[in-house]
């Protein structure tokens, strides 16, 4: 029977660790989907098909759950979006040039970073592939339809940003990765999946989730098998039915492998 499996894209498909897509990964995927399964990437990143980040060789999703829910895609087609409350947003914008923290985010198909000096002493510096739009740029999202952020600030900051903000939350990333995804209260992977899951007819129950943070969690905690990768969060492994390997010792082939085992 088709299941629906909800994956994670950072450090769950694309190891942050060695800067690649392990190769048991890549062949996990392609085996999953030519199984007759459905494979909807869920990220914190604003997906859409023309904004898909590095997938293996011939895999292409069956959907999209984008900017933690408050994108929607399948088979190429918008079922759903959300974008921040202008009010809202420009309070955020306000509050991080105030501040000179580093937001960055995207936009209408261009990156944005409020801070272009912080931006060139951050991760984002390697990974980022587009050149961004600051410093006065970004007061051009004011006018823009923008789905989520990512803070690039210690936990100090995030959760001070957090008390400032009760209409936002704001995930961490963990110590490693660092940061935080931010976004409107009434959005999250799993109303994303929740979508998902009602336009095929499906339950929770026929869908497996894997990830490794916060943003995250709640997928895990709702789906019929939610699984941690090795590499997780603490609060991410403690809430998962099953801890998979590490991303970069075939973790996310482990993870698959494990949910089928389970639908069995």
């Amino acid at each position: 029977m088709r299941k629906f499996f909800f994956i994670d894209y950072d450090n769950t498909i694309f190891s942050h660790y060695s800067h690649s897509i392990p190769r048991g990964a890549a062949e996990a995927l392609l085996k999953l989907q030519k199984a007759g399964h459905k494979v909807i990437l869920s990220s914190g990143r604003g997906l859409s098909d023309e904004l898909l980040p590095d997938l293996p060789e011939n895999f292409k999703p069956d959907g999209l759950v984008g900017a933690n829910g408050a994108i929607v895609v399948i088979d190429g087609q918008k079922i759903w979006e959300n974008p921040m409350n202008e009010e809202l947003k420009n309070r955020l914008i306000d509050y991080v040039q105030e501040k000179d923290y580093l937001l960055v985010t995207s936009a209408e198909d261009e990156f944005y970073v409020s801070s272009l000096k912080h931006y060139e002493a951050s991760r984002f510096r390697e990974t980022e592939p587009q050149v961004p739009r600051g410093d006065a740029d970004f007061d051009l999202l004011r006018s823009k339809p923008v789905f989520s952020f990512f803070m690039n600030e210690s936990l100090e900051i995030i959760e001070a940003t957090q008390n400032h903000f009760p209409d936002l939350r704001l995930f961490y990333m963990g110590d490693e990765l660092g940061g935080a995804d931010v976004i409107p209260a009434e959005n999250g992977k799993v109303k994303g999946v929740e979508r998902v899951l009602t336009h095929y007819g499906a339950g929770f129950q026929d869908a497996a989730a894997i990830g490794d943070s916060m943003n995250d969690l709640e997928m895990i905690q709702a789906a019929g098998i939610g699984i941690a990768m090795g590499n997780a969060m603490p609060e991410v492994k403690k809430a998962a039915d099953y801890v998979a390997k590490h991303i970069d010792d075939g973790g996310l082939a482990d993870a698959i492998a494990y949910a089928l085992d389970f639908f069995s």
